[in-house]
């Protein structure tokens, strides 16, 4: 993408990532749960185990675009709230529980999304 990952520009990998103003973190913030909420909410559920800030690329308008779902998995069907996989993804990013128990869910994706809103301000 043009404007490369939100990781390229919070930790400003190269002197052409120059760091984003307010409005525009909050814009690409919006934009990655529009796109979380979309694959949680979709007809057949789609739990994104890997959620960080080399996963969210930037368009040439900083529209937010989610990548990389080989970790993807289809989520819980029916009554079933999440689903049991292996443990897979970014540590500094997953929820506690998720890598105690390995049980994965929406709750816990949106737990890494609270990592990334976490480095927008440090």
């Amino acid at each position: 993408m043009v404007r490369g990952s939100m990781e390229n520009h919070l930790f400003r990998r190269g002197s052409h990532f120059p760091p984003l103003s307010w409005g525009i973190r909050m814009k690409v913030a919006l934009g990655a749960a529009k796109g979380l909420a979309f694959l949680h909410n979709a007809k057949t559920q789609v739990i994104y185990r890997d959620f960080k800030t080399s996963n969210i690329l930037l368009d040439s308008n900083y529209n937010a675009k989610l990548s990389d779902f080989g970790l993807a998995r289809d989520g819980p069907t029916g009554d079933r709230s999440h689903v049991s996989t292996r443990v897979m993804g970014t540590y500094g990013y997953a929820a506690p529980e998720y890598l105690a128990t390995g049980i994965g869910s929406r709750l816990k994706t949106w737990s890494m999304f609270g990592c990334y809103m976490y480095l927008q301000v440090i």
